[in-house]
C-alpha cells in the first residue's frame, strides 16, 4: 500500500526552510503537537488519494522531471471542529519518487488568516521544487 511520510518539524528541514518563502516555525507556533500530527495524517491521506484532486489537493507547480511538486492541500481543523472548507491550508513539497511530503506553510482558512500566495513567493517555491527535483535526479 502506498504511504507518504510527512515531515513537519522545521528543525529537521533547515535546508528546505532556508529556500522557502515562509516561516514554518512561526506558522506552527500556536498549533499543538497533537494538531500537527493530525494535519500530517490528513496531508498523507490526501496524497494517497491522488496528488491532483481539486478542490482539496491542487498541484501548483511540477518540477521539470515531474518527480516533485509544490501542492496546496486543504485539511480539517480538528481543534475547532471544522471541516476542510474552514480548516487549514497547507503548502507542501511533495516527493513523488520516495513518497515524502514536506510541510512548508500552514494557515487557517476562514478565521481571519486567509492568505493568497504572491507571485514572488510562487517563484521562490518553483525554484525550491526545481532544486529539490535536481537533487533527486543526482542520486
Amino acid at each position: 500500500m502506498l504511504e507518504y511520510n510527512v515531515h513537519y518539524d522545521p528543525d529537521e528541514m533547515d535546508e528546505l526552510n532556508d529556500l522557502s518563502p515562509f516561516n514554518l516555525k512561526k506558522d506552527l507556533k500556536n498549533i499543538s503537537e497533537n494538531e500537527r500530527q493530525l494535519i500530517a495524517e490528513e496531508i498523507a491521506n490526501e496524497l494517497i488519494k491522488g496528488i491532483h484532486r481539486p478542490p482539496n489537493t491542487i498541484v501548483r507547480y511540477w518540477a521539470r522531471l515531474r518527480n516533485a511538486a509544490w501542492v496546496k492541500i486543504k485539511t480539517m481543523d480538528v481543534g475547532r471542529d471544522t471541516g476542510k472548507s474552514n480548516g487549514y491550508r497547507c503548502v507542501i513539497l511533495a516527493d513523488t519518487i520516495n513518497n515524502h511530503a514536506f510541510l512548508l506553510h500552514v494557515y487557517r482558512h476562514g478565521h481571519g488568516e486567509d492568505m493568497d500566495i504572491d507571485r514572488k513567493s510562487e517563484n521562490k517555491l518553483k525554484k525550491l521544487v526545481e532544486e529539490y527535483s535536481n537533487s533527486l535526479s543526482k542520486k
